[in-house]
């Protein structure tokens, strides 16, 4: 875990220096790397993400996902009359800003890869101004789409010229919190507690996260501010929440952070009619390890079987793409496999539009302006709330306990407010209706 976890300006220009110095270059200053290929007829794809460390279970789609694209191109993909086979480069950031440094600069500077993928939140800050410095192009996800463009300092009027990033924003989840909220009766009283880092500043900004959302609910704001990634007593904000009669727990940590909050919780009585956390509750396993007290855990919903979109690269439709994970690995299908899915389909379109993989600034381009049907839906960067930017669907669900089956939760689509394509599976319960 980064224990240093904002991304400040002095970091970025420390990780490009880093990284250019190791090349021998200087960090403003790095030309267009158009290194000689032993073998033009491969293209290769680097990516960065969290295999280890607290971030680890957004990963866990990874292998798979590689093996579908292996299968799918073994024989080659075609792109301007030319058979290309594809070599994918798997690298770890450790869950950690910092350590995404060293292995975008092995990737970009001595791998020379023709496209580098990013579904980290910390490969997206800490790679990104690098891909755009050295001309390779980038394709970011899995963070709001706010906490990438301004944590990098993107310019609105022009975006990035190297890295895109695709994924929901803040604004669109917040609309779905509220709506979900809005549908069970409580005193609109709201607690809210923030994991430090980009994602959490991202949450808690007064003008576009959750206590501007929150005000416009009409919801009063109990806020118990940010924590540090090694707190580890959660009983002063409970006591907050306490006091003030909170009914609607929400905000944003990991599912380590929120197992201690909910067990310091129960010991000091406190109950809230709702619990909407931002990232605890992505996973089933974050859910399972809480036991009975898992059940009524609400979220955002990035992506289920329930989505009626299906995939640009093997036809398979959202539920079948969970099948197929679950009856391959033995695990639970996780929201993150229809956004890795979908970074290779992103990818995969780009690349045949620019009609040369290697042409970085023509790859570039086309993603500048592409536009493709994903297995978590539409994606158009053409049209995307800033350059660079494509903003993707979401509802909001609650985790229930299953009735039977193979796994012990099941995640229900609740609410669709912002996205009525998504068919809605149940109504949000309070959690004094289930205990």
């Amino acid at each position: 875990m980064d224990n240093d976890p904002k991304p400040t300006a002095l970091k970025r220009r420390t990780i490009l220096r880093g990284a250019a110095v190791a090349a021998g270059g200087a960090a403003i200053d790095l030309p267009l790397f158009n290194i000689a290929r032993a073998d033009n007829s491969v293209i290769k794809i680097g990516v960065i993400n969290s295999i280890t460390g607290v971030r680890a279970q957004f990963a866990e789609a990874d292998p798979w996902t590689y093996d579908i694209i292996r299968n799918k191109y073994k024989n080659g993909i075609q792109i301007g009359g030319k058979s290309y086979t594809i070599d994918i480069l798997p690298r770890d950031d450790q869950s950690s800003l910092n350590g995404a440094a060293p292995v975008a600069n092995d990737l970009l500077l001595q791998e020379n890869v023709d496209m580098l993928l990013m579904p980290d939140s910390d490969a997206a800050i800490g790679a990104g101004d690098l891909c755009d410095a050295v001309g390779t192009p980038g394709l970011s996800t899995m963070t709001p789409w706010q906490a990438v463009f301004f944590s990098r300092k993107g310019n609105p009027k022009t975006g990035f010229p190297f890295t895109f990033h695709f994924f929901w924003g803040v604004d669109t989840l917040l609309k779905n919190y509220v709506g979900m909220w809005e549908t069970v009766p409580t005193n609109k009283i709201a607690g809210t507690l923030y994991f430090n880092n980009s994602v959490g500043q991202a949450f808690s900004d007064p003008q576009r996260g959750l206590p501007a959302a929150l005000g416009m609910g009409g919801y009063k704001n109990i806020d118990a501010g940010s924590f540090d990634p090694t707190t580890e007593d959660f009983s002063n904000q409970i006591s907050q929440f306490q006091a003030a009669g909170v009914q609607l727990q929400t905000g944003f940590m990991f599912s380590p952070q929120w197992q201690v909050f909910w067990s310091q919780a129960a010991q000091a009585g406190y109950k809230p009619e709702i619990c909407t956390v931002a990232g605890p509750f992505l996973f089933p396993s974050g859910i399972d390890v809480l036991g009975a007290r898992g059940d009524g855990m609400s979220t955002e919903v990035w992506w289920t079987p329930g989505f009626p979109f299906s995939s640009s690269i093997t036809g398979q439709t959202a539920k079948q793409l969970a099948d197929d994970y679950q009856n391959v690995t033995g695990r639970q299908w996780t929201q993150p496999i229809g956004y890795v899915h979908a970074q290779w389909e992103i990818a995969i379109a780009a690349l045949q539009k620019a009609g040369d993989p290697h042409d970085k600034k023509a790859v570039a381009q086309a993603l500048r302006t592409l536009s493709v049907d994903t297995v978590v839906g539409p994606v158009d960067f053409a049209n995307g709330p800033m350059p660079s930017i494509a903003s993707t669907l979401m509802a909001a669900g609650q985790w229930r306990n299953a009735t039977g089956g193979k796994y012990k939760n099941d995640l229900k689509i609740v609410y669709n407010g912002t996205a009525p394509q998504i068919p809605v599976q149940a109504p949000l319960v309070p959690l004094s209706k289930l205990s």
